[in-house]
């Protein structure tokens, strides 16, 4: 095997999103600057909090530039026998699932709820914790936090230093900024946001964001090959 990478997910919750959108069909999309050609082989090293290491083995089906319009750089992989790999160890994740947990920062009462409906929607376990106030918010960041939803078009400021706030934590939360503002977009992407949206979400937008967030794995780090 040419290549290896460990793919790092920051909590069960995480991996479990990460297979049901994409492991379970065969493939996975890692973001990576990582240098692997197309159609070489590559063994994957999942690191799942509550499981033991798992192994996969897969093809390097496409790969994405750094300077590409269409997304982050990295590389997409054609995964091999996934089902007798992970089955017990889903079987085992998904009986200690006790759900999404989502923090929602938004100055306006309506917009709180109109977003928690929304999201609810999309992600039909996730316990959606409201905050009205960043002081609040900030206090409530924790490790079983597995999504900060925050909106910016209220208290940008207070918005913004919640979001660095999680940002900064080790593992850091994964976070979804929305705003009406395009340099805002650009300014909470510089700053640690893993995904942003326009503001107020339209339901598809908001459904890509979310998935991509909670499912994107901690990190991705080369392993050397013997």
């Amino acid at each position: 095997m040419p290549y290896a990478v460990q793919v790092e997910f920051r909590t069960a919750s995480s991996f479990l999103i990460a297979y049901s959108v994409n492991l379970s069909r065969g493939g996975l999309f890692l973001e990576t600057d990582q240098d692997v050609p197309q159609g070489a082989a590559i063994g994957l090293a999942l690191a799942v909090p509550g499981a033991d290491p798992i192994d996969l083995t897969g093809v390097v089906a496409w790969r994405r530039a750094a300077d590409s319009l269409d997304g982050p750089p990295g590389l997409g992989i054609e995964l091999q026998d996934v089902a007798p790999a992970l089955g017990t160890t889903i079987d085992q994740l998904v009986a200690m699932f006790h759900g999404i947990q989502i923090l929602l920062l938004s100055g306006d009462r309506q917009d709180r709820t109109t977003l928690t409906r929304l999201i609810k929607s999309i992600v039909t376990t996730a316990e959606v914790v409201q905050a009205a106030d960043a002081e609040v918010a900030k206090t409530m960041l924790a490790p079983e936090i597995d999504l900060l939803v925050v909106d910016l078009d209220f208290e940008t400021e207070g918005a913004l230093e919640t979001l660095r706030a999680a940002h900064a934590l080790v593992p850091p939360i994964p976070i979804v900024a929305i705003t009406a503002n395009p340099k805002l977009r650009e300014q909470a992407r510089a700053e640690g946001a893993d995904e942003t949206a326009a503001n107020p979400p339209a339901f598809t937008d908001l459904q890509l964001v979310l998935v991509r967030a909670l499912s994107r794995p901690v990190r991705v780090s080369a392993i050397p090959v013997q």
